[in-house]
């Protein structure tokens, strides 16, 4: 996806090397005083109320006057808009409303009370000077007085002189009962010059006054920087700057407290939070372009650790506004980043473009991190990482997006999520981008001369789309709906600043938003009478010394069960500062059990039993020290990392191969599945031992266990042979009869096309002492690319016989490989018998793990076989040595893109049933019975290689998931039937291709993406039941079924992650890796990584556990990186 900055701003940057910079302004008609008339709205049975300004008298409007000389050809922020503060400058009980316009400064609206209010800027001293650009405003208490004071922020085409931030200090309340203000920016040292977007103020020393993070976004041409990453190189306007509080003035410390400044930052959004708990505000900067985000954790003693790349997998691309805030009630903050993916399906065909694999990679490569176009919910996983959730929680695409404020809107006790977006001309329009570029549109354009573009007739020839706003409320487990419309708050606007604070005292949060060429919205919440059951508190915090507000202070509100906490950091969302007082919704309780503070400077206010519905104020006078807590001994965790004790001499090294390059569509890559790996006893020591699978070109490894519990290689030489191979399965059964486990390696990988020597699979036979050797000619004659392989005596020979699943048609993703049934003579020699004895497994589909089982209990052993785009298959042992694919009542939809299956009696009731491992529920792909993702697949245009082409539902429709470019350069001669984007939007599969065209496609669909228990029912049929949210974030490739608690109960350890995902869809790396207990009856409580132990970052692609004298090990492999060991504290 790109934005404004790249080929039509290069276009005319290279059109007008030398023409001047022009300031912009403009001014509102604040200037008027404004006469309030009629009544309030009566509520509309929605929770929020539009209130017209002829009533608030709030007329307000950030009207941008574009000119040849001022537009955003000139200057790339112009429609970026405006902010909103809110907060009590009269200290009367009521706050007031600032709201700042680009060209006209800030206006300053004084609470009358009930929704009526006065413009008093030009009384209270406020009104900017001429030739300014005005954005972000924040509240404080910058002099530790008790009165609080106004930051605004400056940028623009402007000399420096003119972007000098103000500080405006509140001198206290007049005759007339209006505040007055006095610039104080230059004698205190803030009158930043940066092209700033917003500022926060924290006590970052713990000294007991306010510091100020001034935030900055680069003025330079995006396009003009390249990849090359200059992190690290100071620019005078680049970056944020952190002002330290030295009491009459403030000094610019940000190099030695590791504040990035570089010319590479557009920074876009900065929220304050103690994310990691440890009693020392940290700082979110939200960067806007290729430069990822920064976290800076507090380091206690004047300086920051940068640190995001080390605890956020993913972030956003074009990150704008943000919010930290406990969306899950577990007392940790949480951050929601925004972005600009639409969610309406034309805007996103139309306005949307993503970068190829290779950029993506050079990025990442040269330090940008992984980032993706979407908004970002990173949910705190309490151990220094987050897990980015934000598709599963359902707030991941609302378009062009600017602000983001966390709140409990309705009061229910879950805080909600309350969206800007908009932008007041479509300048991402694919077609507008077409236009712009064509030889003709530079002829007129330049018609006057290269020194005199017509940046008028440009920006005319743009779109302009007004979209609503969106509200998510929080429906619990970090689940939310899209509630804006049935909330009153989608009016169709251009909407960038907001803030919310209680206008009217009456316990719910009220909003204001600030819209470009539009009226602010004054919106009133009627919670209050619309859910009368639901209660609230606020809290007002009265600090000491410089900090009278208490900023930065935590407060947790216990109630039952529930946990909910706020920090007292006003700078949120964009450009803007809410309200001081803290709001909680307590729900239906009428009593909150306590209150506690965590102050500052680390002293603990606490109050108890506290009734509902009043505003309490909380001193830090009244405070006292943290009660030293009697710490009991620590229940154990159920796992001890013991990787670097075991000596596990194994790391896997994926291969360079972009399967991508070989077929353009397909969703994902196949090349990076393994390693996976088998156990037994090879040498018949009483020890267990490992096979680890390798890569292409890297042998895979054999691993003899020692009785010190440590590990040694073996068999290398053997091994090294055959590294040409990709191993992405492996199993140790008794191939020859000898009673020593044989292995047997299945080779795959999309590197090789069918037909490869490479992909013959290999059996090792065993010598009974661990010394092994390549049994030639023992394996039928094969060039198929393979996943898993599983052993049993199907037929009741005495021998053990294999399933060898077939994973994928080089070159041809979606169509169904070859599986395989071998029959073993009892020699070890194998015969394919699929044709004969099993043909309906021999096109079973896209497989990637099966199990050997007597489902139906007639004494047989069956087999069940998932894969990609398959559902849960059983082909049922009819006792006869044919295997006979079973209708199974239950599975008929199973469809899924399952990537490992376990059997075992979860349920307690002596039937088999399954756990499978599947994409899981936090990512763009969504599939149900009704409306399933889909995938066609054919050689549409004869060129030897076919396209795939996924489709998925949005608002009743199946769309195409490609992008119109990414679909044209597949199938070339699409290109003349869609001229345009528009043409191509909303066009389905079967409105793109001829009716003979689509005839001997292939189509295949997928139901559930969820990872499932499939319960056995016993009359034959099977119920699936996704497990818990905590299983879903992620998707999933290894599961261990075992009696992790020592209960009697056999529980669930499960991880997983992959990468290989294009950047449409995203990485998919939220997993830390989860144990769910089971209670015996097929329900199951998820343990995180901080309560169990068991933590697995990284690609993860199988689990299996190992005996050894001193317990139960749990070995776990992962992808291109080391494999990890766990030991048991249940002493097995």
């Amino acid at each position: 996806m790109k934005k404004l900055s790249h080929a039509w701003l290069s276009l005319a940057l290279a059109a007008l090397p030398t023409l001047g910079i022009v300031a912009a302004c403009s001014s509102t008609d604040g200037r008027v005083e404004v006469v309030q008339a009629g009544k309030l709205p009566d509520p509309a049975g929605r929770l929020f109320t539009l209130l017209p300004s002829s009533v608030t008298g709030v007329r307000f409007e950030n009207r941008l006057n574009e000119t040849n000389d001022r537009n955003v050809f000139t200057y790339r922020n112009y429609y970026n808009g405006g902010g909103v503060a809110i907060g009590d400058l009269t200290d009367d009980g009521l706050p007031e409303v600032v709201l700042t316009s680009n060209e006209g400064g800030p206006r300053l609206y004084l609470n009358l009370g009930q929704f009526r209010f006065r413009d008093v800027t030009r009384q209270a001293g406020l009104e900017a000077g001429a030739d300014l650009w005005t954005t972000g405003v924040t509240i404080a208490d910058v002099n530790g007085d008790g009165r609080l004071d106004v930051y605004i922020c400056r940028a623009g085409p402007l000399p420096p002189e003119q972007r000098g931030n103000a500080l405006w200090i509140n001198q206290g309340i007049g005759a007339d009962g209006v505040p007055t203000f006095k610039d104080v920016a230059e004698s205190y040292g803030v009158a930043d010059q940066g092209f700033s977007t917003q500022a926060a103020f924290l006590d970052y020393d713990r000294d007991g006054d306010l510091d100020l993070f001034v935030l900055n976004n680069s003025p330079r041409p995006v396009s003009s920087f390249g990849t090359r990453n200059t992190r690290d190189v100071r620019d005078p306007n680049g970056g944020a700057k952190l002002y330290r509080n030295d009491g009459a003035r403030f000094t610019d410390v940000s190099s030695a407290a590791g504040i990035h400044s570089p010319e590479i930052a557009f920074g876009l959004g900065v929220a304050v939070s103690d994310v990691n708990r440890d009693g020392w505000p940290d700082v979110y900067v939200a960067n806007d372009f290729f430069e990822r985000d920064y976290l800076y954790i507090n380091n206690h003693d004047g300086t920051f650790a940068e640190a995001l790349d080390q605890q956020m997998a993913v972030v956003s691309y074009f990150s704008m506004g943000l919010d930290i805030g406990d969306l899950d009630n577990d007392g940790w903050p949480d951050v929601y980043t925004t972005d600009m993916l639409p969610e309406d399906e034309y805007r996103l065909k139309t306005t949307t473009s993503y970068e190829g694999w290779e950029v993506y990679l050079t990025k990442v490569r040269n330090g940008f991190h992984h980032q993706l176009s979407r908004n970002m919910l990173q949910r705190n996983n309490r151990d220094g990482t987050f897990s980015e959730v934000g598709y599963g929680a359902g707030v991941a695409r609302t378009d062009w997006t600017w602000s983001a404020l966390i709140a409990d809107l309705d009061l229910d006790g879950r805080k909600d999520i309350f969206v800007t977006n908009g932008m007041a001309k479509d300048v991402t329009s694919q077609d507008y981008l077409a236009f712009l570029a064509s030889d003709e549109t530079m002829r007129v354009a330049t018609s006057g001369g290269r020194a005199r573009v017509d940046f008028g007739r440009l920006t005319r020839a743009m779109t302009s789309t007004p979209i609503p706003n969106y509200a998510f409320r929080n429906v619990g487990a970090l689940r939310f709906t899209s509630d804006a419309a049935a909330w009153g708050l989608a009016t169709p606007s251009f909407s960038s600043g907001a803030a919310y604070g209680d206008l009217d005292a009456d316990g719910a949060l009220d909003l204001v938003v600030n819209n470009v060429n539009q009226e602010a919205f004054v919106y009133r919440n009627d919670a209050r009478g619309l859910y009368p059951e639901n209660h609230f508190l606020r809290v007002r915090l009265a600090g000491q010394g410089a900090n009278r507000f208490g900023v930065g202070a935590r407060v947790t509100v216990h109630v039952g069960r529930d946990t909910l906490m706020q920090e007292l950091a006003p700078t949120r969302g964009f450009q803007s500062s809410v309200d001081y007082v803290l709001a909680f919704g307590l729900g239906p309780r009428g009593t909150a059990d306590s209150v506690r503070v965590d102050w500052p400077d680390g002293r603990v206010s606490v109050l108890e039993r506290i009734a509902a519905n009043q505003i309490v104020t909380v001193r830090q006078a009244e405070s006292a020290a943290a009660p030293r807590i009697a710490l009991s001994a620590p229940h154990p965790a159920l796992f001890v990392d013991v990787t670097d004790r075991t000596a596990l001499a194994f790391k896997h090294q994926e291969n360079d191969f972009v399967d991508f390059d070989r077929e353009r569509l397909m969703p994902k890559l196949v090349s990076t599945e393994g390693p996976h790996l088998a156990v037994a006893d090879v040498n018949d020591d009483g020890l267990e031992d490992l096979y680890l699978g390798g890569a292409k070109g890297q042998p895979g490894k054999l691993l003899l266990q020692q009785g010190d519990g440590r590990f040694r290689s073996s068999n290398e030489a053997l091994f090294a042979a055959d590294a040409i191979s990709e191993d992405v399965g492996a199993v140790f059964f008794d191939a020859d009869g000898d009673r020593h486990p044989d292995l047997y390696v299945v080779s795959g990988g999309s590197e090789y096309s069918e037909g490869a020597a490479a992909l013959q699979d290999r059996l090792y036979l065993n010598d009974g002492r661990g010394k092994f050797r390549k049994a030639e000619g023992y394996l039928p004659s094969e060039s198929s690319s393979g996943s898993r392989v599983v052993a049993a005596d199907y037929d009741h020979d005495g021998d053990i016989d294999l399933f060898v699943g077939g994973r994928v048609v080089p070159w041809g993703y979606g169509i169904d490989p070859p599986s395989m049934l071998l029959r073993n003579d009892g020699t070890g020699h194998f015969a394919d018998v699929t044709a004969t004895m099993a043909p309906e497994v021999q096109r079973a589909g896209m497989v990637t793990d099966a199990v050997w089982r007597d489902v139906d209990g007639d004494g047989s052993t069956d087999l069940v076989v998932v894969g990609e785009w398959m559902p849960i298959t059983l082909f049922r042992n009819a006792g006869d040595g044919k295997l006979r694919r079973q209708s199974v009542r239950g599975l008929e939809k199973s469809h899924g893109w399952w990537n490992r299956i376990i059997a075992a009696d979860f349920t307690g009731d002596g039937r088999i049933d399954f756990v499978v491992g599947n994409l899981g529920l936090n990512s763009r792909l969504r599939a149900t019975e009704t409306e399933p993702t889909t995938m066609t697949v054919k050689d549409f245009d004869g060129n030897g290689f076919v396209e795939q082409i996924l489709s998925s539902y949005n608002n009743g429709a199946s769309y195409p998931l490609p992008l119109r470019d990414d679909l044209i350069k597949a199938i070339p001669f699409l290109r003349p039937r869609f001229a345009t984007y528009k043409d191509y939007a909303l066009k389905t599969v079967e409105n793109i291709f001829t009716p003979a065209e689509l005839s001997d496609a292939v189509v295949k669909q997928t139901y559930t993406f969820a990872t499932t228990l499939a319960r056995n029912n016993g009359d034959g049929s099977f119920t699936l039941v996704p497990l818990p949210l905590e299983a879903q974030i992620a998707p999933v490739y290894a599961i261990v079924a075992e009696d992790v608690s020592g209960d009697g109960e056999t529980d669930l350890l499960l991880a997983g992650n992959f990468e290989g995902f294009k950047p449409e869809l995203g990485r998919l790396t939220a997993g830390r890796g989860v144990v769910l207990r089971s209670d015996g009856k097929g329900n199951f409580t998820p343990l995180r990584a901080i309560e169990s132990g068991f933590f697995v970052p990284g690609q993860a692609r199988d689990i299996q556990r190992v005996r050894t004298r001193s317990g139960a090990l749990f070995v776990v492999t992962r992808n291109n990186d080391s494999a990890l060991v766990f030991r048991s504290t249940q002493r097995k």
